[in-house]
């Protein structure tokens, strides 16, 4: 049942246009989409006809119809599913009968043994997958994640700074709406703070990184390889298909050599890259890990750009960072940093834990609070 919900979107997203007007129907076809190896139905095939967006797709039983137009009497029609080789004939080779059976046949992605070209077609496809079943995969709003959050400060390897926080996440529509501009307007947050050594460091002691944190959520932004739009401009490799937690899972690397905006999220960046991690059976991403250099950070967030007069900003930035999600929603996200600001060299790691989602009770919040403290 998982994976005919997770095939729904794309074939919405693909196929809408079957709802076009052709010219004269000349034949309705009729028919049923089945597995060759078991003879279990295949729901929600792709069907059209070659070279047009003209098409529909098998229901839940693997049922489908589809009316011919005149003019397109001469095209092949194909029949496609995720797990299955694709399987073309001509139209007219299907005028003769009234109920068609269409048998496919199973293939699984062997990624390893295919060209670098078809390899990578292959991951966007997979990657897309995962961009489109997010709604299905992950907790729609609206609901309130409680969190802990940590930020631990070093500099010239011996003055320290912690900062202890609760937070009140605020989601009100949450990942059935993945884009980075829903959820800077979706997404609020408040924190208390719970414990704090203070240092002479007054914005260290001040500030949290809390944006940059939720911002390394591509799966709620839709953003970097999460967006489909973006994918031509990475290099993707196949680094592995491991088992955890029992389910079989693909490790997509990525990588830009001229790293952008979009792609990093970080304004200044010279070297991004990183891997993810799609479950197999319903395109759940798992866990997004990624490294970055970058010359300099506004100390307002990594995607903002540094003004001419502004001189208090992070040099010779890298960072690493890592989100793991289960259960509908991100575990954790942990951001480890390195940087020179005003002469000091600072080790930095940042850290939210997702402790609980409420979905009932909610505490509703209109606005982010950017500083610890009163």
């Amino acid at each position: 049942m998982k994976k005919i919900i997770i095939h729904f979107i794309l074939i919405v997203s693909v196929w809408a246009v079957n709802a076009q007007e052709g010219g004269k129907v000349v034949q309705t076809i009729k028919g049923k989409v089945i597995n060759e190896a078991t003879n279990e139905p295949v729901s929600y095939t792709n069907i059209g006809l070659e070279d047009t967006y003209y098409g529909t797709a098998s229901d839940e039983n693997g049922n489908f119809e589809l009316k011919i137009p005149e003019e397109m009497i001469s095209k092949n029609i194909f029949f496609s599913a995720v797990g299955f080789k694709n399987t073309q004939f001509p139209v007219s080779s299907l005028f003769d009968k009234e109920f068609y059976v269409i048998k496919l046949q199973p293939q699984s992605y062997d990624i390893g043994k295919i060209d670098v070209a078809a390899q990578s077609k292959v991951l966007i496809r997979i990657l897309r997958m995962a961009a489109e079943d997010t709604p299905y995969n992950f907790i729609g709003g609206p609901f309130n994640l409680i969190c802990t959050y940590e930020n631990k400060f070093t500099m010239d390897d011996s003055v320290q700074v912690i900062q202890n926080a609760t937070v009140t996440v605020f989601d009100k529509n949450g990942y059935i709406k993945p884009s980075q501009l829903d959820a800077y307007q979706s997404l609020k947050y408040s924190l208390k703070e719970t414990e704090k050594t203070v240092a002479d460091y007054r914005f260290s002691t001040g500030t949290n990184n809390l944006d940059d944190l939720f911002g390394l959520d591509w799966v709620r932004t839709s953003s970097s390889v999460m967006n489909p739009g973006l994918l031509d401009n990475f290099q993707l490799k196949l680094e592995g298909e491991p088992e955890i937690n029992g389910s079989p899972c693909w490790v997509i690397s990525f990588k830009q050599s001229k790293p952008t905006l979009a792609g990093s999220g970080d304004f200044y960046a010279t070297l991004f890259e990183g891997k993810i991690t799609i479950e197999k059976d319903d395109y759940s991403v798992k866990k997004i890990e990624g490294k970055v250099h970058s010359a300099k950070n506004n100390r307002q967030g990594r995607d903002l750009a540094i003004g001419t007069s502004n001189t208090h900003f992070q040099k010779n930035v890298s960072y690493d960072f890592t989100v793991n999600y289960s259960n509908l929603k991100p575990d954790y996200i942990l951001l480890n940093k390195t940087y020179t600001s005003e002469g000091k060299k600072v080790k930095e790691q940042s850290k939210l834990v997702v402790n609980k989602v409420q979905t009932t009770n909610l505490v509703e919040i209109d606005n982010r609070e950017y500083f610890m403290g009163e």
